[in-house]
């Protein structure tokens, strides 16, 4: 029996407060605050929340918990979609990294940044702009999303389409694991090869092998020009078709965002399916960029409803494109009232295989009866299906929903691709990736993960639940 059980969550509270002081808070309106995530998946009430300020401070909750028999779960801002940082035990602290959020350095030369985990992606790279640079991992959460969040779930985002995700640009990490042990990893070097590659393995983690303090973070300097268009397409074919086309063309587009019919009514938008194409370019080569882009959306059926030749009047225009996750709660709410869930998938297949992909995709909500929404980072192959359902929905809808589910992810499996692009496993998807493995003959994998978990985490007090069936 946990050494919890014999204490009541009063008593905890006030030894916590002896070692934390005023950082700690137990008040259950914020309590109920923190446990939750942006995902549909529900938490238990945490025993007490922590606002971590320094090192010190993440090494004595955790020294905490153990002694206490607790759990321990770290916390950006909790915009996560697969359940990553939702308490499921009683017995949980939550440690909220959000007051560690200095920019601790940044080298023009090196083209790196030091930054404290609880810094929002948006707030940094505002001061990068400053240096004319840039950390172009860039999810649709931007302006919430920290980066040690963004760390933990190994995110991508809407600049995926030439940077990839955000593990090519995490140069170095100070984390703190499970055993209360500081490691520092990496290097601030381009080159690094020393010994196995530990850095990595924290990445994408969940942090379920360690709490980020630190992260060094590659950067890439802001583009000297650039062009976009908007389009929109009467099917989704045409549009994926243009995506393809461009790369036929050697276009290599920067960002490639895509949103269906019905959701970009909801945003305001004609219903049509939109998508907006961008990529940066050389000062004095805007136009005839511009004229290859144009050429691939409109051969491919689409019209070009506007055209960008700076990045800020890019992302301007994108602005319902980050408006998808609210998008879809509309189109919900006007179905199903206050009942309304919205499921936000995150599957990616080749970009050779996307056209058969997407067309298997809005057959498959067809065929099961459940609406189905689409949108995401296209260029890279990267789809959000959304799966509209009722929280209160018979036993016989609640199964075809987990059933979609399942196809959803079966379908990334048979096309090449993978069941989770960007938003992580937590406790949503830890059935798909068993089953990504089980597919590949390779569920040893799986245990040469539990191996992991367990050097770094061996009393299971970071996260558990989460990312590993």
């Amino acid at each position: 029996m946990p050494a919890s059980a014999s204490r009541s969550r009063e008593s905890l509270a006030s030894g916590l407060s002896r070692v934390l002081g005023d950082k700690v808070v137990s008040e259950v309106q914020i309590l109920k605050l923190y446990s939750r995530d942006a995902s549909t998946e529900s938490g238990v009430l945490p025993v007490s929340l922590v606002f971590a300020e320094s090192v010190e401070d993440v090494r004595a909750a955790l020294r905490f918990a153990l002694d206490n028999g607790l759990k321990l779960i770290a916390v950006g801002s909790s915009t996560s979609l697969a359940g990553n940082s939702v308490p499921k035990a009683e017995d949980t602290l939550i440690l909220s990294m959000e007051r560690m959020s200095k920019i601790l350095e940044i080298s023009e030369i090196d083209w790196v940044a030091r930054v404290q985990p609880g810094i929002r992606v948006d707030e940094l790279n505002y001061e990068l702009a400053r240096h004319g640079l840039q950390w172009p991992v860039d999810p649709a959460s931007s302006k919430s999303a920290t980066v040690g969040g963004v760390i933990a779930d190994g995110g991508g985002g809407t600049k995926g389409a030439k940077y990839g995700s955000s593990p090519y640009w995490i140069s170095a990490l100070e984390v703190v694991t499970g055993t209360g042990d500081v490691l520092r990893l990496g290097c601030r070097t381009v080159k690094c090869r020393e010994g196995y590659d530990l850095l990595h393995l924290f990445i994408g983690s969940e942090g379920t092998l360690g709490i980020v303090t630190e992260a060094t973070l590659r950067l890439a300097p802001l583009p000297e020009a650039f062009v976009g268009v908007m389009a929109e397409f009467d099917g989704m074919g045409q549009l994926v078709s243009s995506v393809v086309e461009a790369r036929r063309r050697r276009l290599w587009l920067m960002v490639t965002e895509f949103l269906d019919s019905e959701t970009s009514e909801a945003l305001g938008l004609k219903g049509k399916y939109h998508l907006w194409a961008g990529t940066d370019v050389n000062a004095g080569s805007e136009e005839g960029v511009l004229s290859k882009l144009s050429g691939a959306v409109t051969d491919a059926g689409g019209r070009i409803v506007a055209v960008a030749r700076n990045m800020a009047d890019f992302m301007t225009a994108m602005a319902p494109r980050r408006a998808l996750y609210s998008g879809g709660l509309n189109v919900g709410f006007n179905m199903y009232g206050t009942d309304a869930l919205v499921f936000w998938e995150d599957i990616a297949v080749p970009i050779s295989e996307l056209p058969a992909a997407v067309e298997e995709l809005l057959k498959l909500g067809k065929d099961f009866g459940i609406k189905l929404l689409l949108g995401g980072h296209i260029g890279d192959g990267n789809l959000h299906p959304g799966l509209l359902v009722r929280r209160n929905a018979p036993e016989d809808e609640v199964k075809r929903y987990m059933s979609l589910i399942e196809k959803i992810g079966e379908l990334a499996i048979r096309h090449g691709g993978t069941v989770s692009a960007e938003h992580g496993i937590g406790v949503q998807k830890k059935g798909l990736i068993s089953m990504k493995y089980r597919s590949a003959g390779s569920e040893a994998a799986l245990e040469a993960m539990r191996s992991v978990k367990r050097i770094f985490d061996p009393h299971n007090v970071l996260n558990p639940g989460k990312v590993l069936p």
